[in-house]
């Protein structure tokens, strides 16, 4: 009888305390639209990263294409757009996509700034939408209560949020690379090279990717992706400029020398450069590009390494496992990432947890860690803010990254 009774209270208090993490979480997620609201009030839209997305699609629109890379044809197209009565500093909140993304941009650009910006957030809320819907797919077998839990941090998640505040494209990657994941999950190789390749208006989000079906030999996804990425480049030489592409990857290679300049802020990182510049300082930009490009050549060694070896089994668990693995390695490495950019790392998660529920293993531990990320993520944001030397969020994702290897040695 006793046992009873405390099985029954037990059960009554899990489905309270489960109740109470879900509201906190919703309530998070409520208090973005709050900021969001309040900017738009404030009228400091025009502070945000889209700007930048908007001044590109105006170079093109007025037929200044061949010039879109010149930092300061940039800030004179941005200084207009903001009537000359704001000036970010450096001159410019410069726009570092590739050229293909700014022609998408155009429609954009004939619209009020304001207005421009919350079109893109209707378009972004329609992909999240879509992503959260793959999501429910691959997680139709999870417990209801995890399920429930996980999905509410995941819309309290502050890189979703700030990606919103910021008008940033984190959430259309994190869909595109979704479609990437079940293409290969459901032998759609063809496909997974094309979602591949419209991911690569982030390119950095998809080169451990790239690694990964190169030295897996996955032919088709790679002639899929070669395909894509002839045509884009192909109308971006016609319609905007044939040597764009060259000078897109000249102003790649001199930003990323760049520190505290031009929006480049590496101490506002969420990677391991990011930690390297709040442990050595920006004066020792030198020392920490050699360091984080060495360990980035490290990774992708070691990425092409593993993914030679191992058999192509996408309906097995261990290839999860090792898709997890890449994800957030990809994640740590990546030489330009903020907290916007660690949307990304909803889907190595979700597959993580999917090898532990295959496997037989429990997900509790990992669940309550997860739970965490949401509260820690802003308190880093809104209060440490680097203060450690290095940020909590990146603390959770090394973290994250060595469970994922200790499960691949196991």
């Amino acid at each position: 009888m006793k046992d009873r009774i405390s099985g029954a209270l037990w059960t009554l208090l899990r489905v309270r305390l489960v109740y109470l993490v879900n509201l906190f979480h919703l309530s998070i997620a409520l208090g973005y639209g709050g900021l969001l609201i309040r900017a738009t009030l404030d009228n400091i839209l025009w502070r945000f990263d889209f700007i930048s997305f908007y001044t590109g699609g105006t170079i093109i629109r007025h037929g200044m294409g061949s010039q879109l890379y010149e930092l300061a044809i940039q800030a004179l197209i941005q200084q207009n757009i903001l009537g000359f009565t704001v000036i970010f500093y450096d001159g410019v909140l410069s726009y570092l996509n590739p050229p293909h993304f700014a022609l998408l941009m155009i429609p954009f650009s004939l619209l009020p700034l304001n207005l421009a910006f919350w079109c893109w957030i209707a378009l972004q809320i329609m992909v999240l939408i879509l992503s959260i819907k793959r999501l429910y797919l691959i997680t139709s077998d999870w417990n209801k209560i995890d399920r429930q839990l996980l999905f509410c941090a995941f819309l309290a998640f502050p890189p979703l949020g700030f990606q919103f505040l910021h008008g940033q494209l984190s959430s259309i990657i994190l869909w595109f690379i979704i479609e990437f994941y079940l293409s290969i999950k459901n032998n759609k190789d063809f496909w997974a090279g094309f979602w591949l390749a419209l991911a690569a208006i982030k390119p950095q989000f998809i080169l451990f990717l790239i690694i990964m079906i190169s030295a897996s030999r996955r032919w088709w996804s790679l002639i899929s992706l070669s395909i894509v990425m002839a045509i884009i480049f192909g109308m971006t030489a016609v319609m905007i400029s044939p040597s764009i592409w060259l000078r897109y990857l000249e102003l790649l290679v001199k930003t990323g020398n760049y520190f505290d300049r031009f929006g480049i802020y590496p101490k506002m990182m969420y990677n391991l450069k990011g930690t390297l510049t709040l442990i050595l300082g920006s004066n020792n930009a030198p020392l920490i590009q050699m360091l984080s490009l060495g360990i980035l050549g490290i990774g992708m060694i070691g990425t092409s390494a593993l993914w030679a070896r191992t058999q192509w089994l996408p309906l097995s668990p261990k290839f999860d496992l090792y898709l997890a693995f890449t994800l957030i390695l990809g994640a740590f490495l990546n030489p330009h990432q903020y907290l916007h950019d660690c949307l990304i790392i909803t889907l190595p998660i979700v597959i993580f947890y999917e090898y532990l529920r295959r496997t037989n293993r429990s997900t509790r531990t990992l669940t309550v860690f997860l739970l965490t990320w949401p509260a820690l993520f802003l308190i880093e944001e809104f209060v440490l803010r680097g203060y450690l030397g290095i940020r909590l969020p990146v603390v959770l994702i090394f973290i994250l990254l060595v469970w994922i290897g200790i499960n691949i040695f196991q």
